[in-house]
């Protein structure tokens, strides 16, 4: 009977420990490559970065087959930022791999816990996941980056569906693009400082 109270609490500590990436914030750390083994999920999810590293930096989701899906990162260099993963039409993420030459960390959230974008106008520097209202009707987005790579700008009327690509741009930009009725998520790739703002 002990045993068997005692093969209980074990299993419970267990599944209490078990990260649940799409549930709670679960941080893994390391030092150059590494494989990192998840459970399995089709829900999106983010996993925010940090890497002290001199040379590449490299982030991919590993699928239920064991072969890579999403680039999630492709840096060299330090890094900091917060990325989607599961964005659209996954077959479920069971891992990461990860390629680095430094000391890196790597945290899974909820969508829920994405930036919010709360007012007309939003800063940021590097990757982010904004969450915002729903648009309506017509509505744009004004966009300036200073960086000297890819800005990249994702609006999503539903996570785990394709985003609408509303910029794909090297180096410094200024524009305005429509931002369809539904939006309530943007993802933005940037290696410098971006600004935001919608109307």
């Amino acid at each position: 009977m002990l045993r068997r109270l005692l093969a209980v609490l074990t299993l419970a500590v267990a599944v209490l420990a078990t990260p649940t990436a799409a549930n709670a914030d679960t941080k893994f750390r390391g030092t150059g490559d590494e494989v990192i083994r998840i459970p399995a999920t089709k829900k999106p999810g983010l996993v925010q970065f940090a890497h002290a590293g001199a040379s590449n930096f490299i982030v991919e989701t590993i699928n239920r087959r064991g072969k890579t899906e999403e680039l999630l990162v492709n840096e060299i260099g330090p890094y900091k930022g917060t990325v989607l993963f599961n964005a659209y039409d996954s077959k479920g993420t069971v891992g990461l791999r990860i390629k680095a030459d430094g000391a890196w960390t790597a945290t899974f959230k909820p969508v829920s816990k994405a930036r919010c974008w709360c007012a007309g106008t939003i800063r940021g520097t590097g990757d982010q996941v904004l969450k915002l209202t729903p648009t309506r009707g017509l509505r744009t987005l004004r966009a300036a980056h200073n960086g000297e790579s890819n800005f990249i700008v994702y609006g999503y009327t539903r996570v785990g569906r394709y985003g609408d690509l509303l910029i794909n741009e090297i180096g410094p930009y200024k524009g305005r693009v429509l931002l369809s009725p539904g939006t309530r998520l943007v993802t933005v790739t940037a290696d410098g400082s971006w600004t935001l703002s919608r109307r």
